[in-house]
C-alpha cells in the first residue's frame, strides 16, 4: 500500500537535546520558586535530591500504567515535602515550569537538516508528530520557537492525552487525524519501547534513529534506555538518512 503518512517522535529525533544541561533547567525552577518565597531557606542540592526521588517514584508508576502525570504535579508533590501546598494550576507553579521550559529551549536543538528535509516530505506526505513530554504547553512553545510546528498536520502529546507511548491510543489519535491507515504510515523515532514497540503493535512501519542525544543525558528516564526486544523495520543513524529510506518504499 503506497506510503501517505509519516510520523515523527520530538526529543532526540527531531529535536536533540545532547546539549541540555538538566541542572541548568532545574535550576531555574527553584529560583523561580525561590522568588515567590516558597524553599527560601532550602539548598539547590537539597531540593534536587527531593524532586529526583519525586520524579522517579512517578515515572516507575507511570511505567507501569502510562498514564502521563502532568509535570506540574511532579513540582507540587516536590514542594510538599518543604511543607509548601499548592495546586498544580497556580500561577507560581506555572512560572516556575515556564523557567524550566525556557532552559531547555534555550539548550536543544533541531536535528542536522532537519527543517529542509521537513519541507521537503511535507510536499509528499501528510506529517504527524507524537511527543511524550509531561507538560504540553511548554512543548508547543518549543515547537514553535524551533519553527518546527507549522510543517505538521497534526502533533499528538501525551500531556494533552493523558497517555504515553508505547499506549496505542496516542499513536491511533494521530492515525484518525491523519485520517490514514496504519499501514499507511510509517513511524520515526528513537526509543525501542516508546517508538517502535509502541508503533509497531499499532501497526505502523518503524524507522529506528540512533541519535545520542538521551543517551548522553545522565538524567534520563528510568528504563528508557533498557534493551526491548522489537526489531525496527529500519534502522539509520541520523535523521538525515530517513529520505533515503522513504524513496525506497
Amino acid at each position: 500500500m503506497r506510503l501517505k503518512a509519516v510520523v515523527f517522535d520530538m526529543g532526540d529525533t527531531l529535536l536533540l537535546t545532547d546539549r541540555w544541561d538538566y541542572d541548568k533547567s532545574l535550576r531555574r525552577l527553584f529560583r523561580s520558586l525561590q522568588r515567590d518565597n516558597l524553599v527560601v531557606s532550602v539548598l539547590f542540592e537539597d531540593f534536587k535530591k527531593i524532586y529526583f526521588e519525586v520524579r522517579n517514584k512517578m515515572y516507575r508508576e507511570t511505567e507501569q500504567s502510562l498514564e502521563e502525570v502532568d509535570f506540574r504535579f511532579r513540582v507540587v508533590e516536590t514542594l510538599k515535602e518543604f511543607n509548601h501546598t499548592l495546586n498544580h494550576d497556580s500561577v507560581v507553579v506555572a512560572k516556575a515550569v515556564e523557567g524550566f521550559v525556557d532552559a531547555f529551549i534555550e539548550d536543544a536543538r533541531v536535528a542536522e537538516g532537519g527543517l529542509s528535509m521537513l519541507a521537503d516530505l511535507r510536499e509528499q506526505y501528510k506529517l504527524g508528530m507524537v511527543s511524550n513530554f509531561a507538560y504540553a504547553p511548554g512543548l508547543r512553545r518549543a515547537l514553535q520557537g524551533f519553527r518546527l510546528a507549522p510543517f505538521f498536520d497534526v502533533i499528538v502529546i501525551s500531556g494533552e492525552v493523558g497517555l504515553r507511548k508505547p499506549h496505542q491510543r496516542i499513536f491511533e489519535e494521530a492515525l484518525a487525524a491523519l485520517a490514514v491507515r496504519a499501514s499507511e504510515a510509517i513511524f520515526v523515532g528513537d526509543s525501542l519501547k516508546a517508538d517502535i514497540y509502541g508503533a509497531k503493535e499499532s501497526g505502523f512501519q518503524t524507522v529506528l534513529v540512533e541519535n545520542i542525544g538521551l543517551r548522553k543525558n545522565p538524567f534520563a528516564i528510568p528504563g528508557e534506555l533498557d534493551p526491548f526486544p522489537v526489531q525496527p523495520d529500519f534502522t539509520i543513524p541520523n535523521l538525515a538518512s530517513l529520505p533515503e529510506v522513504l524513496s525506497a518504499l
